[in-house]
């Protein structure tokens, strides 16, 4: 029987290396064009790989975390590096001193290690739910070279956390409670939006349990699943001796639910022209197609028989995340990324049933787009991307 067993699962073992493939083919040639708009803007790798969050993570992990809060002269705090979650700068340092690598460079390959297994955590995700191959290649080859696909480049959070959060959805569809935990509890210290996958698990293995499914499995899973939250507001707030250090620290960025009225108000700005700073480059227009996209995405999965329910909740929960948070506005379509595997279930499929040639053209032309992109956002759009 073990030796079937090797046998039947050999065929999905080559697809998913085969889809992994695909990714890095993709993501590689949109990183090389990002490098190479960098070198003719005058702007070397290590600086590329410094900018913004990554200069936060790499400082965090070449120097722990600041041992107190600071305040603006109106009694505000600061923009503080405490606002940064510990796992993925715990990453770079593990890799630095396990390879000797500057930090920039070992967070490149825990971004790349990091995307490839979410690769095949997308690929694993589109096969749970009836997908057939070509489907899955779709999806991660897509996935690699949407626009904000840079942050799985460098030294960001994202590509830890689609890791985490895609196959801790490959878990759950299975009813693989404790694990679908352990990797929600495993979000939860690389991103405080893991509060989105933390309250589709909650659901799903609540319903279980409810029902009285699989024993004593889902009630693992709720009492896991929020740990890694809670651990890392635990962690950080210790560093600065009071228990709510992070939010105090978050306050700085803007970060508070307001229900939509901050996204209303940029959206607003963007449509009307309010504000010519706001939409004097390409980002406007993004964020605009994504809030808008997204929504009718999100209705068509519902509306989908074949696409279960969970992964309803986790984008619809994603969303009204992203929309209820104003702070960062353009920075919307990267809070995304770690989602928009499922989102592309939609146009994965279709495409699929295309010809080779058409779909080597998209991903190809994708990828130089992406990387042509990232560029202006990581070097001449003004503001955080």
């Amino acid at each position: 029987m073990k030796g079937v067993s090797r046998l039947a699962s050999s065929p999905r073992c080559r697809e998913t290396a085969l889809a992994v493939a695909v990714y890095l083919a993709v993501a590689a040639l949109g990183f090389a064009v990002l490098l190479l708009i960098g070198h003719h803007l005058g702007r070397g790798t290590g600086e590329l790989l410094h900018r913004w969050d990554s200069g936060h993570y790499l400082r965090i992990a070449r120097r722990g975390y600041p041992g107190e809060l600071t305040y603006r002269p109106d009694g505000e705090p600061a923009f503080s590096r405490l606002a940064f979650f510990p796992l993925v700068p715990a990453l770079i340092r593990g890799v630095h001193l396990l390879t000797t690598l500057p930090y920039a460079y070992a967070g490149v390959v825990v971004s790349w290690c990091a995307a490839a297994v979410a690769a095949a955590g997308g690929y694993a995700l589109v096969r749970a739910v009836g997908g057939r191959p070509g489907a899955g290649y779709a999806c991660v080859a897509l996935w690699a070279c949407s626009p904000y696909a840079f942050a799985l480049w460098v030294p960001y959070s994202e590509a830890v956390f689609s890791a985490a959060v895609l196959w801790a959805m490959v878990a759950l569809l299975a009813h693989r409670w404790l694990t679908a935990g352990v990797l929600c509890a495993v979000a939860g210290t690389v991103r405080p939006t893991a509060a989105v996958l933390i309250g589709t698990v909650v659901l799903t293995a609540g319903w279980a349990a409810v029902r009285g499914r699989d024993g004593w499995r889902p009630w693992a899973a709720l009492a896991v699943a929020p740990l890694g939250l809670v651990g890392s507001w635990l962690f950080l707030g210790s560093r600065v001796g009071r228990a709510d250090g992070w939010f105090e620290a978050e306050r700085a960025w803007g970060q508070s639910f307001d229900y939509g009225r901050g996204t209303a108000r940029v959206l607003g700005d963007i449509l009307l022209y309010r504000d010519p700073g706001r939409v004097a480059d390409v980002r406007g227009a993004v964020v605009l197609a994504l809030v808008l996209l997204t929504a009718v995405a999100v209705l068509a999965l519902a509306l989908d028989r074949n696409v279960p329910w969970p992964l309803v909740v986790l984008v619809a929960g994603a969303w009204v995340l992203m929309v209820g948070t104003p702070a960062s506005p353009l920075s919307k379509p990267r809070f995304m990324l770690p989602f928009l595997p499922v989102l592309l279930l939609l146009a994965a499929r279709p495409l699929a049933r295309a010809p080779l040639g058409v779909r080597v053209g998209l991903y190809g032309g994708g990828a130089v787009v992406s990387g042509w992109y990232a560029a202006g956002l990581l070097v001449l759009f003004v503001g955080s991307p």
